[in-house]
């Protein structure tokens, strides 16, 4: 009887309270990220000051949260191809030297009025728009192998090969992850699924063992302790700030790691310096305000009567909790080190900027009117009356 009434109250919460609750985790979690930013700009990063340029980047992003929250959904979906082709254009120029900037080895931006445009984190979403009204207008033939399998598969495959020509597997496996889960979710056979997501494991497999970098990668991975002074340096520094943190943390500022000692510490390794401060219990909090996050966005997006709108809910909430899947995956050593920041909380403009944008687009589509919205109110009405 008390699980019955806390699932009326939950469902009704979520279904009717969930862009608050969205934007209060959001702003929450941006929040925590500025403050453990601020306490890493008085170390080692200092100079660079990523405190108060989160905070330019934060309002640069309000605009296009509007923009998300107000754009007409019938005009991104009837667009939406169109969208998918600028951003497939836009990712064969950054392979071009000259307009793509080459960082560390990879050339994955376009330097744009002052700040670096990352293209790949803007074709997620294009490809996330596309999905969703192909699946809509394909769900009577999604079981058939061209239509529900085939064709979707080709068009991720375009993106993500393009992204792994940069290279940034990382970014290409995610966009794999979420069109492989989107297809399964609107009902294209397992079969399929299965196929590829073995040619998947497959091809990256082979693209790890042709490249020295990522095979050192792997093999530190294995093999942390022995190799802790050069490849694995980064994940046991990690290590160390978890472990130096315990429950409570050492306090604001007062983190060892954030000194010399972590590299990228404030975008990538952000969650250990984040565990070293505040400790591992509000490190725990923040994974349960992630899960929450998700889990609300789920169960509201499937009570929405328009499939379009619904299948961008997915990817949205898919998007972004495998970020946070494959970046504590990362810092905690359950996954080889891959460049991937922590959704709100790790330093990152466009990365920031997007999901700004599809927080906004995700309340956009979450105000869908529901299936069954009487349901749910008299069901919350009886509940009260008992």
């Amino acid at each position: 009887m008390i699980l019955d009434r806390l699932e009326t109250y939950y469902s009704y919460f979520s279904q009717r309270k969930a862009g608050w609750f969205i934007l209060s985790c959001v702003g929450l979690l941006t929040g925590l990220g500025l403050i453990v930013l601020s306490s890493a700009s008085l170390s080692f990063i200092k100079s660079e000051n990523y405190f108060y340029k989160q905070l330019v980047w934060c309002a640069v992003c309000v605009p296009f949260f509007l923009v998300g929250c107000f754009v007409d959904l019938k005009f991104l979906k009837k667009h939406c191809s169109l969208i998918l082709a600028f951003f497939l254009i836009g990712l064969i120029a950054v392979l071009i030297p000259g307009i793509g900037k080459l960082v560390n080895g990879s050339r994955r931006w376009i330097a744009m009025g002052g700040f670096n445009v990352q293209v790949s984190e803007f074709a997620k979403i294009a490809l996330m728009l596309w999905l969703a009204k192909y699946l809509n207008n394909n769900e009577g033939n999604i079981s058939d192998f061209r239509t529900g399998f085939l064709i979707p598969l080709l068009v991720a495959a375009i993106l993500c090969g393009l992204i792994f020509l940069e290279p940034d597997y990382g970014t290409a496996m995610l966009i794999g992850a979420v069109t492989i889960t989107l297809l399964f979710l609107s009902g294209t056979k397992l079969l399929y699924i299965l196929f590829a997501m073995s040619g998947g494991l497959l091809a990256i497999s082979v693209l790890i063992y042709l490249n020295p970098t990522r095979m050192r990668r792997i093999t530190a991975f294995l093999d942390v302790e022995n190799n802790k002074l050069e490849g694995a340096y980064q994940l046991w520094q990690g290590m160390l700030g978890f472990a130096s943190g315990g429950l409570y943390g050492r306090g604001l500022g007062q983190g060892r790691q954030q000194l010399i000692y972590l590299p990228e510490a404030h975008t990538d390794f952000i969650f250990p310096i984040f565990s070293e401060e505040l400790g591992s219990l509000v490190a725990i909090l923040v994974l349960v305000i992630y899960l929450t996050f998700f889990l609300t966005i789920t169960h509201s997006a499937k009570k929405l009567r328009d499939n379009f709108a619904k299948f961008l809910s997915y990817g949205i909430a898919l998007t972004i909790i495998y970020q946070v899947i494959i970046n504590v995956g990362v810092v905690t050593g359950l996954l080889p080190t891959k460049g991937m920041g922590l959704p709100f909380i790790s330093y990152g403009g466009s990365n920031l900027v997007l999901l700004s944008f599809m927080v906004g687009l995700l309340l956009n589509c979450l105000s869908e009117n529901p299936k069954e919205a009487p349901q749910f109110e008299q069901k919350i009405n009886y509940s009260m009356q008992k």
